[in-house]
C-alpha cells in the first residue's frame, strides 16, 4: 500500500541537515567576522549582514566555496542596476558549469532520486560523476561539441541531470523542454 503524501504531517523527511552544515556556517561566519570586523551571533547577523553587503557576501561565497574558474569575475554585480532590471553577475568570469558540479567524486549523498511509482534512493557524487562522463563520451561520438546546443525534452528524472551534466562538461548549451508545455513545441536556434 502506498503512503499518503497529501497529508504533510506524516511525509517522509527527505533530507535535514546534519552538524557538518552549521560547522561549515560557523567556519564561514567566523572568516567574516575576521575579515570584515563584524560580530555574528547567529544566523540572522549573518543575514543581516548579507544584505546589507551583497557584494563582499558574493565575493566571499566565490572564494570560500572553491569556485574552479579560468577567469575570475572583474565585477560582480552593478548594485546600480535594480534587481527587477536583471543586472549581470560576476562579469567577465569564465568557469564550466559541470566542473564545479562534478568536482566532489566521493560517495556522499549528491541527489535523492524520488517519485510516485518509486522507492526514494540516494545517488552518490562518484556515481553522478561517472553517468555525465558516460554522456559526454556519447555526445562526443555523435559528433557533439563546444557550443552545440543540446536540446532535452524529457521529464524530471535523473537522466536530464546526467544529461545536462555530461553536454555541458563538454562546452555544450543545454536547454531543456519538459512534455507538460505541450505537443506542438517550437524551437527558435540563435547564434550566441
Amino acid at each position: 500500500m502506498s503512503q499518503d503524501y497529501r497529508n504533510f504531517e506524516h511525509a517522509q523527511i527527505m533530507w535535514q541537515p546534519d552538524g557538518n552544515v552549521s560547522e561549515k556556517r560557523k567556519i564561514f561566519e567566523k572568516h567574516i567576522e575576521d575579515k570584515y570586523h563584524v560580530k555574528i551571533d547567529n544566523y540572522w547577523d549573518l543575514h543581516k549582514w548579507s544584505i546589507e553587503n551583497l557584494e563582499e557576501l558574493w565575493a566571499e561565497v566565490w572564494d570560500h566555496g572553491g569556485i574552479i574558474y579560468s577567469r575570475k569575475y572583474e565585477k560582480i554585480i552593478d548594485l546600480n542596476v535594480p534587481m527587477n532590471k536583471l543586472p549581470k553577475w560576476f562579469e567577465g568570469a569564465k568557469l564550466n558549469f559541470a566542473e564545479n558540479l562534478l568536482k566532489n567524486r566521493d560517495t556522499s549523498v549528491a541527489m535523492i532520486i524520488a517519485g510516485e511509482e518509486r522507492k526514494p534512493t540516494n545517488v552518490t557524487h562518484a556515481e553522478v560523476y561517472e553517468k555525465a562522463k558516460l554522456y559526454a563520451a556519447a555526445f562526443r561520438k555523435f559528433g557533439i561539441k563546444k557550443n552545440d546546443v543540446v536540446t532535452c525534452f524529457m521529464s524530471n528524472r535523473e537522466e536530464p541531470i546526467y544529461a545536462m551534466l555530461g553536454a555541458v562538461s563538454i562546452g555544450c548549451i543545454w536547454t531543456g523542454a519538459l512534455p507538460l508545455i505541450g505537443a506542438e513545441v517550437k524551437v527558435y536556434i540563435q547564434n550566441i
